[in-house]
């Protein structure tokens, strides 16, 4: 009887490591198994599953392993279920197997029925989560009834057990048998064992009585030592051989993960799977708690499904550390694969197309201006992306600015103008084309008016005719309809220079390193009307307007004509504004700089319809940036 029980241990110890060997085969996919934390939570989840029933043991294996997974207890639980959808399978065909034989009678008749229908069931209802998108709204809708931490928590559970089956196809399916047929075939040993012993124990079973305790009605919870269980009136060495063959191997399981670290290395390398150097997928590219949960949103509430494909085809080997997209529909994001870090910016269809003529001006104008490094791109199918160096001692000039003295950032700001004046205005310069004009004023001007002014959430503000701006009043624009006269405006812009520009040099475009260097990013193309002036309004757009100070302002209030906000300026702000504006003077006459003045006026027109579509609840702020701006460009024209 002992020697029985010996191999039924043995057999049962081994068919819990080829079961952990199958089950990392599912994470392996996206992570490097920890193979400590995985047999300690099979262990307990094991001790678990004794005690209480519906198999809840399952659900601490998950929670356990899951918090030291990066990809977290969603995804534990997902390969949980994987793991347990292989053994419901077989455990139909086992108690099938019994009832055909014409084991076990009506108890095995009942339950190989109901294994088989879960079976049937867990498939059809995993097919119609793979491919109805109903469903993907469902578990949306499920997940929002939680807080955010378990709306997230379930998001990444139902994206992680799609995905998972997804990508069975890395698995190796040759692999996935073996490990599967070796570990039933030692469990289907132990349980002959088991029985065996147990019959030489008094309690006299065989290997269909064990097969149903441990998967029939009791499931092999704490109900098969109560009155009427299986162990009920049995013999002691029956109970003792019983309870050691459930205690002993989840005690040596916990003790293995305690051996020295010479030995559990040499067992983890005799086992590996893969070699050392593989690689995994991402299951959600993103870092950011927040970010994950926005995306998985658009996904589950079945937004942009193009846009969704494309994001996880293109992002699906990097990490994205911070998202630092801003006033564009393209997205740019601080990213990391296995070899660095790096920044990458992408678009898709007509924003694509834009993103491809930055790519082609940059190409264009690196021999001429220092310009970010490009490390990878690519153009297809209404995408473009491109990757640029990570520099760590490089910040852009608002973070420059304000963490140096002002002198310094002067110095550069005037090195940047001086180098665009010298290599690319001047070289490029042409005479200005009253045709470009024209579209500049119809497209530019005109156009965004109309759409102020048919814009539903600004239709009381645009009314009045002055507003109320954190308690100081401005005229408002219908009271400076001559600012945008078309006889004006051609007047004024007769007078641009006009050549190759980089069409968005805010603060934030301006990256500054620690040792004095400095390069551009992000230019903007299609700006009709290509004058340095427009750069300079940019510039203005920044210092004067104060752009980046309302970006990070995260609340507008409107009552009737009043706006309020908390409208933040910084001396640093100031001193670099008041030598901008004087070396603007120094440069130019006074009406060509009442034209830069009124290109930042169209700079924030041109924000405005972006605004409204993009951020809704704080366009009022950015119209009372462009009321404030255009009241400072009416009044420098009036002197």
């Amino acid at each position: 009887m002992a020697l029985l029980w010996l191999i039924s241990l043995a057999l049962v110890l081994a068919g819990h490591a080829f079961r952990l060997l199958r089950w990392e085969q599912f994470v392996r996919i996206y992570e490097r198994p920890q193979r400590g934390a995985m047999l300690r939570g099979m262990a307990g989840g094991y001790a678990v599953n004794t005690l209480l029933p519906l198999h809840l043991g399952d659900v601490f294996r998950a929670v356990f392993v899951g918090r030291r997974m990066k990809s977290g207890i969603g995804f534990a639980l997902a390969t949980v279920i994987m793991d347990r959808f292989l053994d419901v399978w077989f455990v139909a065909l086992g108690f099938i197997a019994f009832a055909l034989l014409g084991q076990g009678g009506e108890a095995v008749h009942t339950a190989a029925v109901l294994y088989l229908l879960l079976a049937v069931l867990l498939a059809a209802a995993l097919v119609v989560v793979l491919l109805r998108d109903g469903i993907k709204r469902v578990c949306l809708a499920v997940c929002g009834l939680f807080n955010d931490t378990l709306k997230l928590d379930g998001m990444v559970f139902c994206w992680s057990l799609i995905n998972t089956f997804k990508d069975l196809r890395r698995v190796s399916l040759l692999r996935l048998a073996v490990n599967t047929a070796v570990m039933w075939a030692a469990y289907l040993g132990s349980y002959t064992a088991l029985a065996a012993a147990m019959t030489g124990a008094g309690r006299p079973m065989a290997l269909v009585d064990v097969f149903g305790l441990l998967f029939g009605q009791t499931a092999g919870d704490l109900r098969m030592v109560l009155p009427g269980g299986a162990l009920d009136g049995a013999p002691a060495a029956a109970w003792f051989v019983m309870l050691g063959w459930v205690v002993a191997p989840l005690a040596l399981m916990w003790l293995a993960t305690l051996l020295p670290e010479r030995v559990r290395g040499a067992v983890n390398h005799a086992t590996a799977a893969a070699p050392a150097g593989e690689s995994y997928l991402n299951l959600l590219p993103q870092a950011d708690p927040q970010d994950r949960a926005a995306f998985l949103s658009q996904y589950f509430g079945l937004q942009n499904k193009t846009w969704v494909d494309r994001f996880l085809q293109m992002n699906q080997g990097i990490t994205i550390l911070q998202d630092f997209s801003a006033g564009s529909n393209a997205t740019t994001m601080l990213c990391m694969d296995k070899n660095s870090t790096f920044y990458r910016k992408y678009a898709f269809g007509a924003d694509g197309e834009k993103l491809a003529e930055q790519l082609h001006w940059l190409r264009a104008q690196q021999d001429r201006l220092p310009l970010c490094e490009i490390l990878r791109t690519g153009e297809e199918d209404g995408c473009c992306w491109y990757d640029m160096t990570y520099d760590p001692q490089a910040v852009g000039m608002f973070r420059y600015l304000h963490s140096n003295p002002v002198e310094k950032s002067t110095a550069v700001l005037h090195e940047v103008l001086d180098t665009l004046e010298e290599k690319l205005y001047r070289p490029t310069a042409v005479a200005a084309d009253p045709d470009k004009i024209e579209q500049y004023i119809a497209k530019k001007v005109d156009g965004n008016l109309q759409k102020l002014r048919e814009a539903r959430t600004l239709h009381e503000l645009l009314a009045a005719p002055t507003l109320w701006i954190n308690g100081r009043e401005y005229k408002n624009l219908n009271q400076l309809a001559w600012l945008f006269d078309h006889d004006r405006l051609r007047r004024l812009f007769a007078a641009d220079p006009v050549g190759t520009i980089h069409g968005d040099l805010t603060i934030e475009n301006i990256i500054c390193r620690t040792d004095g260097g400095w390069y551009l990013i992000d230019p903007n193309t299609g700006n009709l009307h290509e004058s340095p002036f427009l750069d300079y309004g940019k510039l203005l757009q920044s210092l004067h307007g104060g752009y980046e100070f309302m970006m990070m302002t995260p609340r507008v209030s409107v009552q009737g004509s009043r706006i309020d906000f908390a409208l933040t300026r910084s001396a640093a702000y100031d001193a670099l504004l008041a030598d901008l504006m004087a070396q603007l003077a120094a440069r130019y006459p006074a009406e060509q700089v009442d034209s830069i003045l009124m290109h930042e006026v169209v700079h924030w027109l041109r924000l405005m319809p972006y605004k409204l579509t993009r951020d809704r609840k704080r366009a009022p702020m950015f119209y009372a940036g462009l009321v404030m701006v255009a009241n400072d460009a009416a009044l420098h024209a009036q002197r």
